[in-house]
């Protein structure tokens, strides 16, 4: 069924690019994503892929193969029996809070961009599906339905899990799941790989409530920045003094926010954060911890505290016999690529709630510009990615999928 994916992708290699440049220019952020779901769906619709929305209408999944009749007939969703052996394709698709200084002359101009290169993953699971909607018949005789996941707020860490909660794994169920990164300094051709790929973060925001006044009164105000600076230490402190120094473990205070004058105390003062391992059993204690100090700190300083859970994601476990299978699947149809079992990284990925609970591959690919020695990391206002990945990438994700059923008919 697999045969040929690379010259057919490289055949409509223009009109991919010309997909991707679209939704450069028009990146949004999180689980807020009209125009950017309404372009997938127009694509889906010229292709006559049945697909579902969800999470407010933002994520949008397809059916491909014996599911898609009865998708198309109701609300773009089928049974477990009618879909036969499911595999689920995974595409990111949102943006990031980044003004852009790529340079590019597709670059966006809102004060969002595709720093991550979201963009490059939707574009490269859309070409997928034209690939695939082409061996639709085949996929029929085989009983075996491909799903695509076009995903809103994988940035947040929102969407995956607001797309399970609506439904996401169930009508019909996927037997296994794939999904890629671009990487934006690495050369096309290059593939990594490994597990766990990726750490688990618990994201967190402190409230202090002080007692707000004048900054020449210290004595009748209660000061909830000089609260917020000893948490703050007192936090790394639990790195240093409390965990392994083996251990991969990452504790941040990115955001610290207090006060909007020079002369006057604030009432509150609030810190947003990040803890990031791959210890499960660890993490949790650390989490345990951080309220323990928190509360401990604050008490101290007169300045009750309230934490906030902003984000739980588990690492990324992968799945061995799967991650195998897909290296052969794709090095069968990429066989000039490079794979090597170096992916490991203290970065997180909320397909990791969809790893948890389906067998899955993860696979981060080269999609570095070839026209320039400068090579911006991902997240930088000069970031780019080469459109000569979309090709590759499109071939890559429908050799798994073909491949995966092929093992499994």
């Amino acid at each position: 069924m697999g045969d040929g994916l690379v010259a057919e992708a490289q055949a409509f290699a223009n009109e991919l690019a010309a997909w991707r440049h679209d939704l450069h220019q028009t990146p949004e952020l999180g689980n807020n994503l009209p125009q950017t779901s309404a372009f997938i769906q127009a694509r889906l619709d010229e292709m006559d892929i049945p697909y579902a929305v969800l999470v407010d209408g933002t994520c949008v999944v397809g059916l491909i193969g014996a599911g898609a009749a009865a998708a198309a007939r109701g609300n773009g969703t089928c049974t477990d029996k009618q879909a036969g052996t499911v595999i689920m394709l995974r595409g990111d698709m949102d943006a990031l809070p980044v003004a852009e200084e790529s340079g590019e002359p597709f670059a966006s101009t809102n004060g969002c961009m595709h720093a991550c290169g979201h963009d490059m993953h939707a574009t490269a699971l859309l070409g997928a599906a034209r690939l695939l909607k082409a061996r639709e018949s085949e996929l029929v005789d085989a009983n075996a339905t491909i799903k695509l996941l076009f995903q809103p707020g994988e940035e947040t860490f929102e969407g995956a899990r607001a797309a399970i909660a609506d439904g996401l794994l169930q009508n019909p169920r996927p037997q296994a799941a794939f999904a890629m990164h671009v990487n934006s300094q690495s050369p096309l051709g290059l593939v990594l790989y490994g597990s766990p790929a990726l750490s688990g973060v618990y994201g967190f925001r402190i409230t202090l409530q002080g007692k707000g006044g004048h900054g020449s009164s210290p004595e009748i105000c209660i000061d909830p920045i000089t609260a917020g600076v000893h948490v703050h230490l007192a936090l790394q402190e639990l790195i240093s003094r409390e965990v392994p120094a083996a251990k991969e473990v990452a504790l941040t205070v990115g955001k610290f926010a207090g006060g909007l004058a020079a002369n006057v105390i604030p009432d509150t003062c609030v810190l947003e954060g990040t803890l990031r391992g791959f210890d499960v059993e660890l993490m949790e204690h650390l989490k345990t911890r951080i309220a323990e100090v928190v509360n401990g700190v604050a008490a101290t300083y007169r300045t009750p505290a309230t934490i906030e859970t902003l984000s739980d994601v588990p690492p990324l476990v992968l799945d061995d016999g799967m991650t195998q299978a897909s290296l052969g699947y794709v090095g069968a149809v990429l066989p000039k690529s490079a794979f090597l079992p170096l992916f490991h990284a203290m970065a997180s990925e909320d397909f990791a709630l969809i790893s948890s609970e389906i067998p899955s591959a993860y696979f981060t690919v080269g999609a570095a510009v070839t026209d320039t020695d400068e090579h911006f990391a991902q997240h930088h206002p000069k970031a780019r990615f080469s459109d000569a990945e979309l090709p590759l990438g499109a071939a890559a994700y429908a050799a798994v999928a073909l491949g995966y059923i092929a093992d499994h008919w």
